[in-house]
């Protein structure tokens, strides 16, 4: 193969953009580099997919353009990094606002993009393209434990949940990338992470369906990625084969009618992914590692690690707590380490021989139908007890079910265990409890069961009473069912059941007051069982885990506020923050004996602008270790693509832009889920002095539409996240995380300075919204 031989890949949509890449490629010097475009491939008679990944493979490199995103472009950049492929992505500058497109993305924001205004620009990017390969840089171990990776969609359809609820009936487990949670996507995980699968499950979207476009853009970039490095790929598009999907993967995408045949085709490749496994070996690398190359401080998110998260987890004393039995509420913000205690103490009960532990993670909320046909026919105080019953049979339910798969695994060394499986069963087929799918599919099945039950008896003209309610949910028996549960165990045994995820996937018009209602429903039934289950002797321990901002409207709209003990895990303290670093570098280096400031200091800058860098990431990280393993760990990459030994100044620089860049979408989606408010409500602070008066804001919300009332409430929703804060008399930026995230401490703060009191917007999103 040519060393110096190059694939140039761009759509041909744009004949403003074809015309400045044809003239571009015919100012390069032959001699320098051997350039081939897409048009000259000589596609004549042959499969153009095949053509174009046999010219990928034949060139050296590989040179894309980004002007214009485009499903074509991406697979085969994805393609091409795959196969170890030196890939440079260039863009064209005189396009508005493609530029800032990419960077909203963020999936070749850290590689590392050249701009060109014309041919002649962009002749002499083709005559220097860089040499490294991406996929040694990256690459991670096949994680065996965790063998799947999904694609998961912004909007949580039917369609996506059947294509979850199938994996997790397949028993295999999975990581995933949730843009609900991580809005932007970063090419070095998205590396990591589908180097460390066997199988990539990648759902395509229609047209219709918000964020498709972006989303289908990263399905084709991660299908051709798998597809160079080797692993299966499930590309799964609802109903019908649609010509109009790219022609590279049009003719590998699987179209699924129903739930079934969703079913049906995961099972299949879960199975197929899962042998894969067994078959995938180290990648040969054509260079040894750096130590710098070679750090990684995991993921950021719980579920996509919590299979190695025992090696680094941070025990602090809200885990200590929840081990102890001291709450029943766990309320943290997003990214403040909630699943991450969920999965440890669950996991530590496990261990337990004596516990018997129910897990619950619904993917998304999928009470709203049963929620909306309810609300048509029955009174608030009906409906509560309804809905009260609802939660006590489901969760009964799912206890079974837990003492069920003990049966079954018990029972082949133990005769007994036999009996009470086959027992079990009969209560379950009984009481019509399918335990196929996950939790959320028996959710859903439950509530479909109860809305026919309705509508079967409006048809018999049926007066549909609380009772009827009641008896329709509970099927006759609900105390054979407890009856059950209490006979097969023993007061020896304890029962633990944790619920995390309940507030995913609300509707993101803001948290109605069903919701929170729904919360403390759920909460009081997990009191009625534990009170049940005392009065035969069993003891019985319930965690619920809940976004701060729901936990408080909970306690607003509850008439004992003090019954519920509950932790909170917001952070103020940084050092404990930099123990969730620390430990994460110990393990990554290897290096458990040296503290942290000489472990920093081997990978890290010392300083940032005259700042301790640790210090200058933690001042932008809003007190979250999710933000702050974000931010270093795109330092971390943005070095290593520059070929650093250690992370420099300007790559600090650049990973805190980058994650400012994320977090304005993200609190825009926060803030908009809780208050209805629009998700780009930040962006009416682009241009804006970071510090400001509240009219001063004000003035630049109600510019953007919003009435008088709804600025009022976006600023103080904005107070409370942590997105602004006070300045001082002393001058000094105080926000509510000084506070010990108590927002009336905060408020009493503000109303001492008057009228001529200062507002500062953090730090760590002003970086984005400055001009």
């Amino acid at each position: 193969m040519n060393p110096n031989s190059a694939f140039f890949a761009f759509p041909g949509q744009q004949q403003d953009l074809v015309g400045t890449i044809s003239s571009a490629a015919h100012l390069v010097s032959s001699g320098r580099v051997d350039l081939t475009t897409w048009p000259d491939m000589g596609i004549f008679g042959e499969l153009i997919p095949d053509s174009v990944r046999e010219n990928i493979r034949g060139n050296a490199k590989f040179l894309f353009d980004i002007t214009v995103q485009n499903s074509n472009v991406y697979y085969e950049a994805g393609y091409a990094i795959g196969l170890g492929k030196p890939v440079a992505p260039v863009l064209n500058l005189s396009f508005s606002g493609a530029a800032a497109e990419i960077q909203r993305d963020g999936l070749f924001d850290n590689l590392g993009y050249k701009g060109y205004e014309n041919s002649q620009e962009l002749s002499e990017i083709i005559e220097d393209l860089p040499a490294n390969s991406l996929i040694d840089l990256y690459s991670k171990e096949l994680d065996a434990q965790q063998p799947l990776f999904i694609l998961d969609t912004y909007r949580k359809t039917d369609f996506r949940n059947h294509i979850v609820s199938s994996i997790k009936a397949a028993r295999i487990h999975y990581r995933s990338f949730d843009p609900v949670e991580v809005p932007r996507i970063s090419l070095v995980s998205m590396i990591g992470q589908v180097t460390a699968s066997s199988g990539l499950v990648l759902p395509l979207l229609a047209d219709h369906v918000e964020d498709a476009a972006r989303h289908n853009l990263r399905a084709a970039f991660l299908a051709g990625l798998g597809h160079g490095i080797g692993r299966e790929v499930l590309l799964l598009q609802m109903r019908r084969f649609d010509a109009a999907n790219p022609a590279d993967f049009r003719e590998m995408v699987v179209p699924v009618a129903d739930e079934k045949a969703i079913a049906d085709t995961v099972e299949k490749f879960a199975k197929v992914a899962f042998l894969a496994s067994q078959q995938i070996t180290s990648r040969p690398s054509h260079s040894q590692k750096t130590g710098l190359q070679a750090l990684s401080l995991g993921s950021s998110a719980a579920e996509n690690e919590f299979r190695t998260l025992s090696t680094y987890f941070v025990e602090t004393a809200e885990y200590s707590r929840t081990l102890r039995g001291e709450v029943n509420v766990v309320a943290g913000r997003k990214g403040s380490g909630k699943t991450a205690i969920f999965f440890q103490a669950r996991d530590a009960f496990r261990s337990d021989k004596a516990a018997i532990v129910t897990d619950l993670k619904p993917e998304s909320h999928q009470l709203s139908q049963f929620r909306q046909e309810l609300l048509k026919i029955v009174e608030v105080g009906t409906y509560d007890h309804t809905l009260a019953a609802f939660w006590y049979f489901l969760l009964l339910s799912e206890i079974l079910l837990t003492m069920r798969r003990n049966f079954e695994f018990q029972s082949r060394f133990d005769s007994r265990a036999l009996e009470r499986l086959e027992e079990a069963n009969r209560w379950l087929e009984t009481f019509n409890i399918d335990e196929t799918g996950d939790f959320t599919t028996r959710i859903n099945r439950l509530g479909n069961h109860i809305m026919q039950e309705i509508e079967a008896a409006k048809g018999r003209r049926q007066a549909i009473s609380a009772d009827f309610l009641t008896n329709v949910i509970f099927r006759g028996g609900i105390t054979q069912l407890k009856k059950f549960i209490l006979d097969h165990s023993s007061s020896n045994e304890h029962f633990v059941l944790f619920f995390d995820n309940i507030d995913k996937g609300w509707p993101t018009n803001g948290v109605h007051e069903f919701d929170v209602r729904l919360v403390r429903l759920l909460i009081e039934s997990l009191d009625k069982i534990k009170r049940d289950f005392a009065a035969a002797k069993r003891e019985f321990m319930s965690v619920v885990f809940l976004r701060n901002d729901i936990y408080e409207m909970l306690v607003e709209k509850t008439p004992d506020r003090g019954k519920a003990g509950q932790v909170r895990i917001d952070w103020t303290d940084r050092a404990k923050l930099k123990q969730v670093i620390y430990r994460r570098l110990q393990v990554s280096s290897k290096s458990k004996g040296e503290n942290f400031d000489k472990l920093w200091q081997k990978f890290f800058v010392a300083n940032v602008g005259g700042q301790e860098s640790f210090e200058f990431f933690v001042d932008h990280c809003l007190m979250r270790p999710r933000f702050l393993i974000n931010i270093v760990e795109n330092a971390i990459s943005n070095a290593v693509n520059r070929g650093n030994s250690k992370v420099e100044e300007a790559d600090c620089l650049d990973a805190v832009r980058q994650h400012s860049l994320y977090l304005v979408d993200d609190f825009g989606y926060e803030i908009r889920d809780v208050s209805g408010l629009s998700a780009d409500i930040l962006y009416s602070l682009v241009g804006v002095d970071k510090v400001l008066s509240k009219d001063q804001f004000l003035a630049r919300f109600t510019s953007d539409g919003m009435t008088a009332d709804e600025a009022d409430n976006a600023f103080r929703l904005m107070l409370w996240y942590g997105v602004i804060g006070i300045l001082t008399k002393s001058g000094n930026e105080r926000f509510i995380y000084d506070y010990e995230y108590n927002m009336k401490r905060l408020e009493a703060e503000s109303r001492q300075l008057g009228e001529n009191a200062s507002y500062v917007t953090n730090a760590a999103l002003h970086v984005a919204l400055q001009s």
